[in-house]
């Protein structure tokens, strides 16, 4: 049965897609995301008008999975995912550029269990709840690797971002691999913090991905959500009460406690994006390198991608002179 989240997105998809086929309108760019803190200034822009009367619809799905299923299926244009579900989508789907660098994570990725584990060994042989499929699966590789364990150490159980509360709360699970929001309200719930994403420096990276024929098609409208989501980030800056208030509504939190979830957030200006999506070393195709390496040893990549044919810089904002 799906949550009332995941129906609203189901209508809104059939609505804009003409009955779930083809694009709505060569006029309107379509772009879906789940519900995380990183993500919110797309949404802000779009209540302020900062999009400039691009026609840009944005669409919110209950899980990252989802999302990724409605890029796959063409039913979206552009997709808010994580560094590594865009290397999951350029295996599957050649042609794929990463337009925008939406944030990084300084903690906001986590894996809670219950009070009683003090770190990941005390997970031994628990059932873990993880969205499978998604950036879950990344960090939990990675957390039982670098606390010396294997997947077949713990029982994994796969559990949808909308339901990771209630399958921690009723006991379901005793651990769950998740992020903001729901981290801190599972926190002040009680539960234990034993390992996040401070532990993989530059790992966890959100991203907008596109399919390149779109590059050309969609130019202005995708070059409008770029510059639309550069002028909510100085929103943010310039204002960051009011915006947090704004930005808290779809979270379902506090402006107060969405303020917090952001000290766990990096945001990339303009010219960090310039740099990041640029080539050369010191640019984010070298840490998808290595991403990519990773994930292909704990088998959550099958093939090699390579990552400096997935940047795209032509849709930022001009350099100044």
């Amino acid at each position: 049965m799906l949550s009332g989240l995941g129906l609203l997105a189901v209508v809104s998809l059939l609505w804009g897609a003409g009955g779930g086929c083809g694009r709505a309108s060569p006029a309107t760019l379509r772009v879906g995301s789940n519900v995380w803190p990183g993500y919110e200034p797309l949404f802000l822009a779009r209540d302020l008008g900062l999009f400039g009367g691009a026609p840009i619809q944005l669409l919110e799905f209950p899980s990252a999975t989802e999302v990724i299923r409605a890029y796959r299926n063409r039913a979206i244009d552009v997709a808010a995912v994580t560094a590594d579900e865009a290397l999951l989508l350029a295996e599957s789907n050649p042609g794929q550029r990463l337009i925008l660098v939406c944030d990084v994570s300084r903690g906001a990725d986590v894996i809670l269990a219950r009070p009683a584990a003090t770190s990941m060994l005390d997970l031994r042989g628990r059932r873990i709840g993880v969205e499978s499929g998604a950036l879950g699966a990344y960090v939990l590789a990675r957390a039982l690797a670098l606390s010396g364990m294997s997947p077949q150490d713990v029982q994994v159980e796969t559990v949808p971002l909308n339901q990771h509360e209630d399958a921690f709360q009723s006991g379901r699970v005793e651990a769950v691999v998740t992020f903001e929001p729901v981290r801190s309200r599972l926190l002040a719930a009680g539960a234990h913090q034993v390992f996040d994403s401070t532990r993989l420096p530059g790992e966890i990276v959100d991203v907008l991905v596109t399919r390149v024929e779109l590059v050309e098609e969609e130019r202005e409208s995708l070059q409008a959500l770029v510059r639309g989501w550069f002028l909510a980030q100085a929103r943010l800056r310039h204002d960051p009460i009011d915006s947090a208030r704004r930005m808290a509504v779809r979270e379902g939190t506090t402006a107060e406690a969405f303020q917090a979830s952001l000290e766990l957030l990096e945001f990339p200006d303009e010219a960090e994006n310039r740099r990041l999506l640029g080539k050369g070393t010191n640019g984010l195709g070298a840490a998808l390198g290595r991403l990519a390496s990773e994930m292909l040893t704990h088998r959550l990549l099958l093939k090699a991608v390579e990552p400096e044919a997935l940047l795209e810089t032509g849709l930022l904002p001009s350099a100044a002179p």
